[in-house]
């Protein structure tokens, strides 16, 4: 039993733990932030347009059932713009890992290069 807590302990402490507890938190946070932006700005204004004072409250009925399709455009709308922000932000850190990487892989042959020179001149 000591064991496993001491390799839960090491799992905990990790930093790959805690950075993705961080982005699970800001994950979140920006969910929220995105949800307020889509409920009270954009779907006031497509109620407008769609002439429904409250689109978010649009209901329709079958039968004794309420289907609530404005809720469901708005969630979809919330799920839409969140996931843009996730591929605007996996792209750009892909493209400065790129970078990065292709810049360090010329000098680590450079390096490795005026090793193995040295090397044979020894």
């Amino acid at each position: 039993m000591q064991n496993f807590f001491k390799e839960f302990k090491d799992f905990i402490s990790q930093g790959n733990v805690i950075d993705l507890a961080v982005a699970f938190i800001m994950g979140l946070a920006f969910q929220t932030v995105l949800k307020a932006l889509v409920d009270d700005l954009f779907m006031p204004l497509i109620g407008i347009v769609t002439g429904s004072l409250s689109f978010a409250d649009l209901v329709w009925r079958v039968g004794s059932a309420e289907l609530r399709i404005g809720a469901f455009i708005s969630a979809v709308i919330t799920f839409l713009l969140t996931g843009l922000a996730v591929f605007l932000m996996v792209k750009s850190i892909n493209k400065l890992h790129q970078r990065e990487t292709s810049g360090s892989k010329e000098t680590e042959l450079d390096l490795l290069t005026q090793i193995r020179d040295e090397l044979t001149k020894k």
